[in-house]
């Protein structure tokens, strides 16, 4: 690194730049020095005074209350809200042993689930067109599975991803076995590109 940092009242009196507050409220208390042999680093600049000291340890709180602020927030679902308890109490019908039989609340508040997944995760519509989604969920509703977690990001792109592969390799190497008696036809529709 060429040059290193001294944390302490930026001298100038400037406005930060954009660029610096963009990385962190504290970034317009930092100047970029010179590397000396001295320092080799990062160090403390011996000018900063404790209320100094006091509004950057406000900044930092006031730029991590902001981030928590701005996190997601768990939006209940329609189902879950007042307005569908109070049309549930003015059906008399909602009481009846056929609609507790079919509970048919719980799978109001599934099928709600599984549209705002496709909402939030900006998933095609088509998707609930794929017998394979169809397939998890069936197998999901006709199987006990206390406690079950579907697949995370990490093991949906590595541990599921690698057997997904490797069993399509190994449907594949029957075909793959003929082509040397056989031959293999490749086909294209005719599209190049300059290379």
């Amino acid at each position: 690194m060429d040059s290193s940092s001294s944390a302490g009242n930026n001298a100038s009196g400037s406005v930060p730049t954009t660029q610096a507050t963009d990385k962190g409220p504290l970034w317009e208390y930092v100047t970029k020095i010179s590397k000396t042999t001295e320092t080799g680093g990062i160090s403390t600049c011996k000018r900063v005074k404790p209320e100094s000291l006091i509004e950057m340890k406000n900044k930092e709180k006031e730029c991590e209350d902001a981030k928590s602020n701005s996190a997601p927030k768990d939006v209940p679902l329609p189902c879950g809200g007042s307005d569908f308890e109070n049309t549930l109490k003015k059906r008399k019908s909602s009481s009846s042993p056929l609609v507790r039989s079919f509970d048919v609340d719980t799978r109001t508040q599934l099928d709600q689930e599984i549209a705002r997944m496709f909402f939030t995760g900006g998933l095609p519509f088509n998707l609930a067109r794929n017998p394979h989604y169809m397939r998890a969920f069936t197998f999901a509703a006709n199987h006990i599975l206390d406690g079950y977690v579907p697949p995370g990001y990490n093991k949906l792109r590595t541990t599921l991803l690698q057997q997904e592969k490797s069993n399509v390799e190994r449907l594949l190497k029957p075909i793959k076995e003929t082509w040397r008696e056989k031959g293999v036809t490749i086909v294209t529709d005719g599209w190049s590109d300059p290379q």
